[in-house]
């Protein structure tokens, strides 16, 4: 399918799953981004997350229960409420390099789960009944947001390709039932990630693979060594380059507050919409040239 056809009623309404080469490369950060700019566009969009491994190291999560915040970003970005739905399994640490954690199905607390590395579960490790239960939650979760008709944002955790295919809920298992187009998200500013990505595409079930419609680089847009990660990376995968986006600190003064949230979500939003990434991702035909109202609380921007 030609993701520039964006008159495809097969293509076109349905949303991206955003996969990441490992932990850390920027999926959330580029997820509200675009979820933000959505929503500027007045496109409903939702996000979903199969699993999520949360720690308490950000202000904002001190207001909302656990199991909320492994979307609570995402959600609030696109203007929503967190429901059990959007995130049905969450892994609450007690502290960042933790090794176990609570564990969250559904908006309940079913008991604890060691996690395999960071933002990573592993059900493998789970008995039986409480793996077939996180199972049944995200695909139970995932069909009761597609059933909303909202353009959906599918988020990945850590590294796709960390687990085996059959074993990796977020990544791989979830996102080839949703059958959307996947972008793949790196971050050349931190170790090991873009050969990450350039091994990827061999690890990822053939019917994930299929679905591949390119890369992004986060953090280098705008850069001079850009253009060169681009064509190694492409080289190196047969996928193109989708966007390069700058890189997005947090504001200045970050505490969590909503005054806070609402600076970092549009600055998230600028920098996406400047890197060009929503002119290459499948969005219903009618928002494409929708005009946009000003982002009055955003700073000034550069990328």
């Amino acid at each position: 399918m030609d993701p520039d056809d964006a008159s495809s009623d097969l293509w076109a309404p349905h949303g991206i799953t955003v996969l990441g080469a490992a932990a850390g490369t920027g999926k959330t950060g580029v997820s509200i981004g675009l979820l933000r700019s959505l929503r500027r566009r007045g496109v409903p969009c939702e996000p979903f997350k199969a699993v999520a491994v949360v720690t308490p190291d950000d202000p904002a999560y001190t207001a909302v229960p656990p199991w909320q915040r492994g979307v609570l970003h995402n959600c609030s970005a696109a203007g929503l409420e967190v429901r059990w739905r959007h995130n049905p399994v969450v892994v609450d640490l007690p502290r960042v390099g933790a090794l176990e954690g609570d564990l969250y199905v559904k908006g309940r607390l079913v008991g604890t789960a060691p996690v395999a590395g960071e933002d990573c579960l592993d059900p493998s490790a789970l008995p039986g009944p409480l793996r077939r239960q996180c199972e049944d939650a995200v695909l139970e979760g995932y069909e009761l947001t597609r059933a909303g008709g909202a353009w959906l944002l599918v988020e990945g955790a850590a590294g796709a390709g960390e687990l085996d295919p059959g074993d990796d809920l977020a990544n791989q298992v979830l996102p080839a039932h949703a059958g959307l187009p996947v972008v793949l998200v790196t971050n050349p500013r931190r170790s090991g990630h873009l050969a990450a990505l350039s091994g990827l595409t061999r690890l990822l079930a053939p019917e994930l693979a299929a679905l591949l419609l390119g890369y992004v680089l986060n953090q280098v847009g705008g850069t001079p060594q850009a253009p060169l990660l681009a064509a190694r990376l492409t080289a190196a995968t047969g996928l193109p380059m989708l966007a390069a986006i700058a890189n997005s600190p947090l504001p200045d003064g970050y505490d969590g507050s909503l005054q806070m949230l609402e600076r970092l979500y549009d600055r998230r939003c600028r920098y996406v919409e400047a890197s060009g990434l929503l002119e290459r991702v499948p969005l219903p035909a009618d928002h494409r040239s929708t005009p946009l109202p000003s982002l009055s609380t955003i700073e000034e921007f550069t990328p």
